[in-house]
């Protein structure tokens, strides 16, 4: 059986002495895993269509346990996210972040659009990614089922209160006369409340020349981390950790 799919490569594992195995991101099919015969190499026909960001038509065989890379039509690779090490590392952790959350035979064509405005709005930025990649993280959550309740308590539905916390746990913001109902629920402030809202329903274009204070994005990273950790189940990327140590060297 032949399949041809849009996808996106998210991961590649060595295979066999010349091969690799692909985890796809496809419209039609979600996650999808395919081995690329002799891509590693020196001349294998897929190499180029199969790198890491590569955006392109996948046409794809089923065999009897993995499809089978049949043919590729690259239609972007992203090379420019390769021209940073910063940029590339940020790049690296959206295809990581992504690919803990989509399963396989279940499509998701808003996230699929929007990893892949994601990733060509980060390819020709120059300095400020983290923004960009915030709001990734935002409607990642919201279009795989997790979108956060920023407009009243999560527990009673009260609105318009002016000192509320943020509950991971329940997903959204919880009002002062609920706070014992989470005692691990962080301080938010209006400021980052409404910074949340515009960077989960606002074009990733527009986004990329928004500057965030410092203050706001460090209370914003701190509530993301956590709230990403209690609900994919997942806290260490090792993209996240490359860059954390490569701001400390920096910083020393």
């Amino acid at each position: 059986m032949l399949c041809k799919t849009d996808g996106v490569v998210l991961k590649q594992t060595k295979f066999g002495e010349g091969d690799l195995i692909l985890t796809l991101f496809t419209k039609k099919m979600g996650k999808v895993q395919a081995v690329a015969k002799g891509v590693r190499r020196s001349r294998g026909k897929f190499t180029g269509s199969t790198q890491l960001f590569a955006y392109g038509e996948f046409v794809l065989f089923k065999g009897r346990d993995l499809y089978q890379v049949s043919q590729v039509d690259l239609k972007e690779s992203f090379y420019q996210l390769r021209e940073d090490i910063t940029k590339l590392t940020y790049g690296a952790y959206i295809l990581e972040l992504t690919e803990s959350i989509i399963t396989e035979g279940q499509t998701n064509n808003r996230l699929f659009h929007s990893l892949l405005s994601c990733l060509s709005v980060l390819a020709k930025m120059e300095k400020a990614y983290e923004t960009v990649v915030k709001a990734y993280e935002l409607k990642l959550l919201s279009y795989s089922g997790y979108k956060p309740e920023l407009d009243r308590c999560v527990y009673c539905g009260k609105a318009g209160e002016s000192v509320i916390k943020f509950s991971s746990k329940e997903g959204g913001t919880i009002c002062r006369s609920c706070f014992g109902q989470d005692i691990y629920a962080m301080r938010i402030s209006s400021t980052t409340i409404n910074v949340m809202k515009y960077l989960m329903n606002t074009d990733l274009e527009q986004i990329a020349r928004l500057r965030v204070k410092s203050d706001i994005m460090e209370e914003l990273n701190k509530i993301l981390k956590h709230y990403i950790s209690t609900h994919l189940e997942k806290s260490k990327f090792k993209s996240l950790q490359f860059l954390d140590t490569m701001k400390e060297i920096h910083n020393t």
